[in-house]
This record gives C-alpha cells, structure tokens and sequence, in this order.
C-alpha cells in the first residue's frame, strides 16, 4: 500500500510542479514540533478527581486554542505504575515548530480569563494535586512523522 502511495505521489509530482512543495513542508512542519510534558502527582485519594479537573478546566482552555492555532494538539497520560510513583499524569500539549508556551501566553491569557473554574467536589488543582516538573520533548519517529 505504501509503494501505491509512493507511486502516485511520484506521478503527481512529476505531472503538477509544486504539488511536491506542500507535503515536503508538511513532513517539515512535523518533524519540527515539539512537546511540553507537564507532570502532576494527585493528592492522598484524589487521582479521579485530578484527572476531572484537567479534562474540565486545562482541556477545555486547550481545545480553545487548538481551535485558534495557537498549538497543535495535547493529550493525557496516566501513568499505570504498580508501585510507588513520582507522577500519576502528564498533560502533553504539541506547539507548532519550536514554539513553546512564552510564543502563545498572551492570547492563552486571554483565554484563561475567559474561563470559568470547575471545582471537582469543591476542590481546585492545589487540594488535587501538584505539578511535579514540566519537561520538553520532540518526538522522533511515529506515525504522526511519517
């Protein structure tokens, strides 16, 4: 399937001049972004609640602005660990090249302002849990960078 591919891409390209240009910039664009992995620990008990808060109140203002451009994409991960763990979650957010927060705090501001918190049990992020570390990362090689 993928020499199909590979094939009619080849024609398209040889056939319209330019058309070449735009997935080279995409993969391009792919391969250049980059991840801010922001860590969290739960209180005592208050994993479920943690895990609410963040898809209710930084999710919502995420999807906002992906809607606006302002990054790609964001995800989050929960780590699975048996034993004694440093963090129970990671909030993943995929910015556009090499941007990083300070590119987009500004009209991410605006968007913070706009929203309301959710108290999940009457309980905001400091009685949930903690930010453990933020970390940036690029990703490699993936089915998002073919």
């Amino acid at each position: 399937m993928l020499r199909k591919r590979l094939l009619v891409f080849a024609l398209l390209a040889y056939a319209l001049p330019g058309v070449a240009a735009e997935p080279a910039a995409a993969a391009e664009e792919a391969a250049t972004s980059n991840w801010t992995h922001t860590y969290l620990k739960a209180a005592d008990g208050q994993a479920d609640a943690l895990r609410q808060f963040i898809e209710q109140n930084w999710f919502a203002m995420d999807a906002i602005a992906v809607e606006q451009g302002l990054f790609k994409s964001y995800v989050l991960i929960e780590n699975l660990a048996e034993d004694t763990r440093e963090w129970d979650f990671i909030v993943a957010v995929e910015y556009f090249g090499d941007q990083v927060y300070a590119d987009i705090r500004e009209p991410f501001d605006r968007i913070r302002a706009a929203h309301e918190t959710v108290l999940i049990d009457g309980k905001g992020l400091p009685e949930l849990g903690t930010i453990v570390r933020s970390e940036r990362a690029r990703y490699l090689r993936g089915e998002q960078n073919r």
